[in-house]
């Protein structure tokens, strides 16, 4: 503490401007690279069931077990095979087709997945549902999991066995009866996804009617300049590939732990992001915490619910008004569930429920709702501080096809930042809304 400054850094503009742009021309070119990156990636096939596909499996699968043909028909078919273009998702289709009896589109589908791993699922789909020969009796392991553990991988295994002379009845019935827990839970999470939406449309309501109320406190007020502010964000955001980068080049020789490359680099670019904003306050980390956290705490946590609710309901409205221009077959958080795929056990899984779920929301909640936006609230509108500080929250996050979403969300944690002069409010929510998101694609996608 000895070496914090005792009052907000003010740094002369005639080396801060050269700086800033240095700053920002490394930034720019970290971000584009790592978009570059991405779509290298995203334009590589997937070697498994994509998250929309396991989605879409039991919506798919559920006439069976009303005793009805499965909707793989006409257009119905039409618009599966046009949003599930991925070869895996595609092989998860034909199993459906054939299940449904169609064994002329089951052949088509079934030809999209290659490799070995794409001839040996032919093989066993052609044992399953064409009389082919059997390819060594079970379906193995690795099918199944690029078939997404679910109907249809459980309903091929049954087909297998009813060949070699198990009881593929069994399987059949697991199958239904965790299929029926699958469209048990989407259904709650469904109603549970729409009963916010409802409330948060009542929430919006009231805040537009009560816009002119005195606010309970104002927001955080900084004395650091806005060219001390700027470096700190421009390093901040350099910090964060130099972190990520480090901690997988160190998790590297140890591939059973690579995970950890993930809870290291958030943790020390979160920790550097922070003494980075106390050096430059001139506060320490105490300090920084009471400003950002005004009693009582229990007030601000009573608005997370309303504005979770107005959350859900503006990100519904945008993807009914948006879905129609966006491109179905590329996945924003793909990235994400191939991570969540690699994780077994317990303890990565809640380390890294810990780290999406509650050093992410902390750390950007600090940053964004605690600091940039009462920052920008001294130069400019209340409004355009709270659209210029989620725009730059969805854009940081580096998903071009998640930016309405994550905008969306981003204006929404600033209101409720606005509303309580609290951070707390905008951690629990923006909390929730990670780890419902975890729990959603670990369950489906993982």
């Amino acid at each position: 503490m000895d070496a914090t400054p005792a009052s907000p850094w003010q740094p002369d503009r005639r080396w801060a401007d050269p700086l800033i742009a240095l700053l920002a021309t490394l930034a720019l070119l970290a971000a584009g690279l790592t978009l570059l990156s991405k779509r290298a990636r995203a334009g590589r096939p997937a070697d498994h069931a994509s998250l929309q596909g396991r989605m879409m499996e039991p919506l798919l699968s559920a006439p069976r077990l009303l005793g009805t043909r499965m909707p793989l028909r006409g257009t119905s078919a039409a618009r599966a095979q046009a949003q599930l273009k991925e070869p895996w998702d595609r092989a998860l289709l034909s199993v459906l087709a054939a299940e449904d009896g169609d064994l002329v589109m089951g052949r088509d589908l079934a030809r999209a997945p290659q490799g070995p791993w794409g001839d040996r699922f032919r093989a066993a789909w052609a044992a399953a549902y064409d009389h082919g020969p059997l390819p060594g009796g079970a379906l193995a392991p690795e099918l199944r999991e690029r078939l997404g553990h679910g109907y249809a991988a459980a309903m091929l295994a049954s087909r297998l066995a009813d060949r070699v002379g198990g009881n593929g009845e069994a399987l059949r019935t697991a199958a239904r009866e965790a299929l029926l827990l699958r469209l048990a839970a989407l259904g709650a999470f469904g109603l549970l996804v729409t009963g916010l939406g409802l409330g948060g449309v009542a929430v919006g309501i009231y805040l537009v009617a009560t816009r002119k109320a005195p606010l309970p406190r104002p927001l955080p007020e900084w004395g650091l300049s806005g060219r001390a502010a700027a470096l700190v964000l421009l390093t901040w955001f350099l910090l964060f590939f130099l972190a990520g980068n480090l901690a997988a080049l160190l998790m590297a020789p140890f591939p059973h732990v690579r995970w950890l490359a993930v809870p290291l680099g958030y943790g020390l670019h979160a920790a550097g992001g922070l003494a980075l904003l106390c050096r430059a306050e001139g506060i320490p980390f105490r300090e920084l915490w009471r400003r950002l956290t005004p009693p009582p705490a229990r007030r601000a946590l009573a608005w997370g619910p309303a504005f979770l609710a107005l959350a859900v309901a503006m990100v519904m409205g945008l993807a009914l008004v948006l879905g129609p221009f966006l491109k179905s077959d590329e996945a924003p958080q793909r990235e994400l569930v191939e991570l969540l795929r690699g994780l077994s056990g317990w303890g990565p899984t809640v380390a890294m429920f810990l780290v999406v779920a509650g050093l992410a929301p902390f750390f950007e909640e600090t940053l964004f709702r605690g600091f940039l936006l009462p920052v920008l609230a001294r130069r400019w509108s209340m409004t355009w501080a709270l659209l210029g500080s989620a725009l730059l929250f969805g854009a940081i996050h580096l998903q071009p096809l998640g930016l309405p979403t994550l905008s969306a969300l981003g204006l929404v944690l600033g209101l409720a930042m606005r509303r309580t002069g609290s951070v707390w409010t905008a951690i629990l929510v923006h909390g929730c809304w990670n780890g419902a998101v975890f729990i959603l694609m670990r369950t489906l996608g993982g």
